[in-house]
Formats: C-alpha cells, structure tokens, sequence
C-alpha cells in the first residue's frame, strides 16, 4: 500500500490531486440512459479519510432504500461537479464552498439506466450537516481504510451485459454498501493505489 507521502498510512491531499490530473478519465455515453453526478466527500480523520455516505429513503423512485452519496440527474446546463455539490445541498445541506473538489472519475453504467459521473472532493469535517428527510433517512460515515481491506467484502458474481463480474459487499454500522456506490468506491480505491 503507497502512502503517497502522507505521514500517516493514507495518502495526502496533493497525492489524491496528483492521481487525479495524471488519469485520463473514461467517460460513458449511452441512448436512453439518464446522467447524474455523485460526490464523494473525503473528511480527514486520524491519518485516514473517512467516507460520507447517505442511506436514501424508501420513499424515491429510484435505488430506494440504498446507501449512497450525495448525488442526482445532472440538470440542463450543469457539469458534473455542478450536480455533485448542488445535490450534496440539497441532500445534506453541504455548503459548495466547504467542499474542495479534486476532480471528476471515471463514469460508471447501472442496470437501472443511468451513467454517473463521481464527484471526489475534500470536506473539513461532517459538522453541521443534516439529513433532508424527503430524501435521506441517515447520514454516516465508514473510514477509507475499511474498504480497502478485502476481509470487509463478500464478492459476488452475477451476468450483467452478457459477462460476469464481481460485485463487492460491505456491512458496516447495520448498513450494506454495494452495487454503483461499492464500484465506485472500489474504482476510487484503484486510482489511489490503495488496493
């Protein structure tokens, strides 16, 4: 495992920049899928980051009931990162200018017909954040370093598209991290160099 220069075990802020700028992005392009944005918000803690995530209610139409980040359908006009911090407002009440953004990742396909674009940015603390009831029953956070331990996943394969993957599975705190957010996380870990 790289540390990137950190003086703890995880790689510091201009380690996650650098990986960033030096990759070149996929990006994704379907008929009739819908594109939305997610952010993925890094909080330092203890030479580790912590990821924030959200269990979205069992009230929306789509991927109800699920662990996710902050995140929706990108609006006319919007980039990526656009959508991530206005959704990330409206979900959690994240102010923009808490958030430093180190870049966009690698777009991800789902069964359910979207193509999301991973917003990945840095956030002082989780203090003050609140759940809008309408769209996200908690908020939580599960430390970097979890994920990136592989005796915290149960692999499963399915078929999707004619070929088989892997599909990785993480309980923590009573919650089950899997499906888009668990590969997104796991293409996060990749370019971090930490799996």
């Amino acid at each position: 495992m790289t540390t990137g220069g950190s003086a703890g075990p995880y790689p510091d802020v201009k380690f996650l920049r650098t990986c960033l700028e030096e990759h070149e992005r996929k990006t994704e392009s379907q008929q009739g899928y819908r594109r939305a944005a997610v952010l993925i918000p890094l909080i330092p803690r203890d030479g580790d980051w912590d990821l924030l995530l959200t269990r979205r209610t069992s009230e929306l139409p789509h991927h109800r009931g699920q662990i996710a980040f902050p995140g929706g359908s990108v609006d006319g006009g919007e980039n990526c990162e656009m959508t991530a911090l206005r959704e990330a407002q409206e979900e959690v009440g994240l102010e923009s200018a808490r958030v430093n953004i180190l870049g966009c990742h690698d777009d991800i396909r789902t069964p359910t017909g979207f193509i999301i674009s991973p917003v990945i940015g840095i956030l002082d603390s989780a203090e003050g954040l609140k759940a809008n009831p309408s769209e996200v029953a908690r908020i939580f956070h599960v430390p970097l370093s979890f994920f990136a331990d592989d005796a915290n996943a149960i692999v499963q394969r399915i078929e999707y598209e004619g070929r088989a993957r892997e599909v990785h599975f993480y309980d923590f705190d009573g919650e089950t991290i899997w499906g888009a957010t668990a590969l997104m996380i796991r293409n996060m870990l990749r370019l971090f160099e930490l799996i």
